[in-house]
């Protein structure tokens, strides 16, 4: 592989990485974060899986009117991914004894996010091309860490819901870390599937706006210092 294209592929993923690590004033195990990384890697082939099998379901894109299109994106593609990651993240990190501050979920959930997107976008970049690339390390990838930062955002309150007691809303939020995710995922996918020129205009919006959200959070919740556990 072109050590070009890798470069392209790998850095924007070490960097919001490095950018959500280094706001941990209480910085959390390597080995953990390795973990969710990794597995957050191999959750990419249950979801291509899951999403060939959907696509096959659904039909081609050329003829999917806009409604099949978009529930297409929603379903056969976002739900899927955001399933997938949310799965390694609640199994290897929401009952971890490390988890001890509400901001390390955020942690946990973007390093899943970004293994993930790592393989995928490492793929992406070497079929398309530098263009692709580059296209993806200002679009893909941002997308990825801010929908893992609104799942954390859900996954937080759920364990907060839980030290309390309060199974009910536990569970609730448990099911909002899944479904708000997806349907910012959704929304970013049918926007950008559709390639006409006003859903292109509010893709580029809508980016910006969950960014700047997931950005926010990030400082939000990392200044918060009181223990959980």
């Amino acid at each position: 592989m072109n050590i070009l294209i890798l470069i392209i592929a790998v850095l924007p993923i070490y960097l919001i990485g490095l950018y959500v690590y280094n706001r941990d004033y209480e910085k959390e195990p390597k080995s953990l974060l390795t973990k969710l990384f990794i597995f957050g890697m191999l959750s990419c082939f249950p979801a291509l899986i899951l999403e060939l099998f959907l696509g096959y379901v659904f039909g081609e894109e050329e003829y999917m009117n806009i409604y099949q299109l978009f529930m297409y994106s929603l379903i056969g593609i976002a739900l899927v991914e955001e399933i997938c990651k949310w799965f390694v993240v609640y199994k290897v990190s929401y009952n971890h004894k490390e988890f001890n501050h509400i901001y390390d979920i955020v942690v946990y959930s973007v390093f899943t996010s970004l293994g993930f997107a790592c393989l995928e976008n490492i793929l992406y970049v070497y079929l398309g091309g530098i263009a692709i690339g580059i296209f993806r390390a200002v679009s893909a990838i941002p997308g990825h860490a801010a929908y893992a930062v609104i799942m954390a955002n859900y996954l937080g309150r759920a364990k907060l819901a839980g030290i309390s007691n309060d199974n009910s809303l536990e569970n609730k939020n448990l099911l909002l870390s899944i479904i708000v995710p997806t349907f910012a995922h959704g929304i970013y996918d049918y926007f950008l599937f559709t390639g006409e020129l006003i859903p292109l205009i509010c893709f580029l919006i809508f980016l910006v706006v969950i960014c700047k959200y997931s950005n926010n959070k990030i400082k939000k919740l990392s200044s918060v210092e009181e223990n959980i556990s």
